[in-house]
């Protein structure tokens, strides 16, 4: 019943938005919104309508044929949209782990293993191709050996990256992290000679910009959503040079403690409310001119598999291509 109330009404108060989705325009409008979409899994009816819309950017998890086929039909429509891959790679490295080896071999056993499969063409597909995910793989920021060990990690990435043609996207660290505001800014300033050469090589930063209190507040947000103003501030005398460096918000969204069925947007309130808080955190999103956008988690593992069913986004579909479309044009001006 949701879903066909929310299709009702905007079909009565979008008008335009199904012409809009289904064809490509002549003249293709700037994209209004930093407003993205994460999918996992299935290639559902409602994700062939949002790549069809004025989406920003993409991200899609491993290159299985429904995740490709998305890439394919958005870039048809969104030629000048963004790609963001990231391989799925169920490993665990420790300080033991030589860094620069263990790059070599996370992404000849990994990372190319997936891309190698693929065709030059639909490699083209891909804008940029994010590494490790979040802190579980590999030392990350627990202590400075830690950071130590992810920077010389990161650099081997991305030179890794940039030898077979992709820009590279480091970091992905989880909503929150790497810690409070001055130790935080402290382990990423360490971490900079891998921010510098993923500059170097036209990558990005990435961060994971969950909302946990569902708030308005941009003093609250910026521990948790908006945590990487508190780091862009921090570039400045030696560091200025990394103020303008893209940074891609990989997550994002609604989440409490990381619960795939009570967490999420769709268990903690309506679809008007998290659509509300979406047009806010976009506003803010687009004051940063360094960010690339925010990929939404997540669209089509609970067609896939049934899971995240908390988090899906199926259900505003429609909604999406009309702000995509249309709505973010006077969202930030109302």
């Amino acid at each position: 019943m949701q879903r066909i109330l929310i299709a009702l009404f905007f079909a009565c108060t979008c008008f335009g938005v199904s012409a809009a989705a289904g064809q490509t325009r002549p003249e293709r409008e700037p994209f209004h919104s930093k407003l993205g979409m994460h999918l996992i899994g299935a290639y559902t009816e409602g994700t062939r309508k949002m790549v069809r819309a004025r989406m920003p950017v993409l991200k899609i998890l491993d290159t299985h044929h429904d995740m490709i086929q998305a890439a394919r039909d958005y870039k048809q429509y969104n030629p000048d949209g963004i790609v963001v891959l990231r391989c799925y790679t169920p490993v665990r490295y420790t300080l033991e782990d030589e860094p620069v080896a263990t790059a070599e071999r996370y992404w000849n056993e990994h990372i190319w293993k997936q891309l190698g499969a693929l065709s030059e063409e639909d490699r083209r597909l891909i804008d940029y191709l994010e590494g490790t995910n979040e802190v579980g793989e590999c030392p990350t920021w627990e202590d400075e050996a830690s950071t130590e060990w992810f920077t010389k990690f990161s650099i081997r990435f991305v030179e890794l990256c940039q030898q077979a043609g992709f820009r590279p996207v480091l970091g992905s660290i989880p909503v929150g992290n790497p810690g409070s505001e001055d130790r935080g800014l402290a382990k990423i300033l360490q971490f900079a000679p891998a921010l510098r050469a993923a500059k170097k090589a036209g990558g990005a930063l990435a961060y994971h910009a969950y909302t946990i209190l569902y708030t308005k507040d941009v003093q609250v947000e910026e521990y948790y959503s908006l945590r990487y103003r508190v780091w862009y501030r921090g570039f400045t005398g030696e560091y200025a040079d990394l103020a303008d460096l893209p940074l891609l918000l990989t997550e994002g969204g609604v989440d409490e403690h990381g619960d795939a069925e009570h967490s999420g947007w769709k268990a903690r309130g309506s679809w008007r409310k998290y659509v509300d808080w979406l047009k806010w955190h976009d506003c803010e999103l687009r004051k940063d001119p360094y960010v690339l956008g925010v990929t939404l988690y997540q669209q089509g593992c609970q067609a896939a598999w049934g899971g995240w069913r908390s988090f899906d986004h199926d259900v505003l579909a429609d909604w999406f291509v009309w702000y995509w479309n249309e709505g973010a044009r006077t969202a930030c001006s109302q």
